[in-house]
C-alpha cells in the first residue's frame, strides 16, 4: 500500500530560489487544485487525519523525552517546530484564491530550460487538465463504502492521502511507523470503487474511474519531484 503523503516544505524551499519562481507558482497552483478542488486534507487543519500524529509527537517530546537531551529529541523537536512554521506558511499561500485563479496564466507564462522546468509543466498541465474535466470531483468521491461505515477497524482514505511537512526525517519516520501500526489493527481499506446497480428502474450509471486512475499517478509524480528539491 501507498502512502499518498505530499511534502511541502519542498515547495517552501524552491519559493526561496528566486532562479525558481515560475516553477515554485506552478507548483503552488497545483497545490491549489489539490487542496480547494480535488479535497486533499492540510496536516495543519484540524480535521486532518494526520494532526493527530503530529500532536503525538509533540506530546511525546514534553512527556516522554522530558529530561532527555539526545540527539533524536532535539532533531524531532526541531522538525515539529518546522512543519508548524513552514507549514502554516504554505497553508496561507495555497488557501488564498489567487493561487487557483492564476493557474493557466502561469502555465501559459511558463518558459522551459531544464528537465526540472519541464516535469513541473507537466504536472500543472496534467492538473490543469483534471480541474478542467471534473471541476468538482474530489479524490475521496469515490471511496466511501456503507458496508464499512460501522465497522471501527478500517483504513480511511483520508488516513493515507493528505499533505505532509516532509516525507523523510526522524519526525516523519515516527509519524509513518505508527500509521502502519495502526493500519495493522485494521481489517479492511476505503479506496476508490465502482458500484452499478441493474436492479432499479434508472439506466446503469456509466461514470468510472477515470479521474482517480489519472489523479493518482499525478500524486505519485508531483512526489518524485518535490523529493528532487534540495
Amino acid at each position: 500500500m501507498t502512502l499518498y503523503y505530499i511534502p511541502v516544505q519542498p515547495l517552501y524551499r524552491l519559493l526561496q530560489d528566486r532562479k525558481q519562481k515560475q516553477n515554485a507558482e506552478l507548483l503552488l497552483s497545483v497545490f491549489a487544485y489539490l487542496y480547494h478542488i480535488a479535497g486533499i486534507p492540510y496536516y495543519r487543519d484540524n480535521y486532518s487525519a494526520l494532526v493527530y500524529y503530529y500532536e503525538c509527537m509533540e506530546d511525546w517530546l514534553m512527556e516522554g523525552w522530558e529530561e532527555d537531551e539526545t540527539d533524536e529529541k532535539n532533531s524531532t523537536n526541531s522538525e515539529i517546530n518546522k512543519a508548524s512554521f513552514y507549514g502554516d506558511i504554505i497553508h496561507r499561500k495555497i488557501y488564498n484564491p489567487y493561487q487557483l485563479n492564476q493557474f493557466r496564466q502561469r502555465i501559459d507564462c511558463h518558459k522551459q530550460k531544464s528537465s526540472f522546468d519541464r516535469e513541473c509543466q507537466n504536472i500543472a498541465k496534467k492538473a490543469y487538465a483534471l480541474l478542467q474535466d471534473y471541476p468538482k470531483y474530489t479524490v475521496f468521491r469515490s471511496t466511501s463504502n456503507a458496508e464499512l461505515e460501522e465497522d471501527d477497524g478500517i483504513i480511511r482514505a483520508q488516513q493515507y492521502i493528505s499533505f505532509v511537512a516532509e516525507n523523510e526525517g526522524t519526525l516523519y519516520e515516527n509519524i509513518a511507523r505508527m500509521v502502519n501500526d495502526e493500519f495493522n489493527e485494521c481489517s479492511e481499506m476505503e479506496q476508490p470503487t465502482l458500484i452499478q446497480l441493474y436492479d432499479t428502474q434508472n439506466n446503469p450509471s456509466t461514470e468510472g474511474l477515470d479521474f482517480e486512475y489519472r489523479l493518482f499517478p499525478l500524486l505519485n509524480n508531483l512526489c518524485t519531484l518535490l523529493n528532487q528539491i534540495p
